[in-house]
């Protein structure tokens, strides 16, 4: 009888510790949403904004990311790499942005790795008269380096990479308790 009671306490304290590390793998799995961008996407917008920004739930890693700016007659405009502050990646307000459809291409990655992408797109109004809008500070800036960024995105190494964990995980596991019923039979 003291082995039966041994054997149900060490195939408890296994089943928890499992219970314990997959709890711990649903959470860390989680990914990063979008909560919002400025502008808003189908917004009009009736005059330049210091920057395009995209705000997430969580911070995002700023390698990789990209905001890129395409005007109503389908040119790319030049985008600056994005920074990231907080939360928040963001683009200087593109100075050759004429009025119309402009549609924003954007990619980022979450801590964990998963690759997020999508697109929005607000109607630029201002300077429809006179050509580009003006820029909100008055200053002139200088033209911030541009990195050439292709959108097409390949989020399979990041996601296979997640499960490939949650896997090896899942097949550690499974075997420990495979080990410990072989254990447990062994001692009746």
């Amino acid at each position: 009888m003291a082995n039966f009671l041994k054997s149900q306490r060490i195939f408890g304290s296994i089943l928890l510790a499992g219970l314990g590390l997959f709890g711990t793998i649903s959470s860390a799995s989680a990914h990063t949403d979008l909560v919002s961008t400025s502008p808003a996407a189908d917004s009009d917008v009736n005059a330049s904004q210091a920057t395009i920004s995209l705000t997430f739930a969580e911070p995002t890693l700023v390698d990789g990311a990209a905001i890129v700016v395409t005007n109503s007659n389908g040119d790319i405009l030049d985008s600056p790499a994005p920074t990231l502050d907080g939360s928040t990646l963001s683009i200087p307000w593109p100075m050759d942005l004429t009025p119309g459809q402009v549609k924003i291409e954007w990619r980022a990655t979450g801590d964990d790795g998963h690759v997020l992408s999508g697109d929005f797109g607000f109607n630029y109004t201002a300077a429809a008269e006179g050509g580009m809008a003006p820029n909100p500070s008055g200053t002139t800036m200088a033209t911030p380096e541009v990195i050439a960024m292709p959108l097409a995105v390949d989020d399979a190494p990041a996601a296979s990479n997640s499960n490939n964990l949650v896997i090896r995980i899942a097949i550690v596991s499974l075997l420990g308790l495979v080990v410990a019923g072989m254990f447990l039979r062994r001692g009746k």
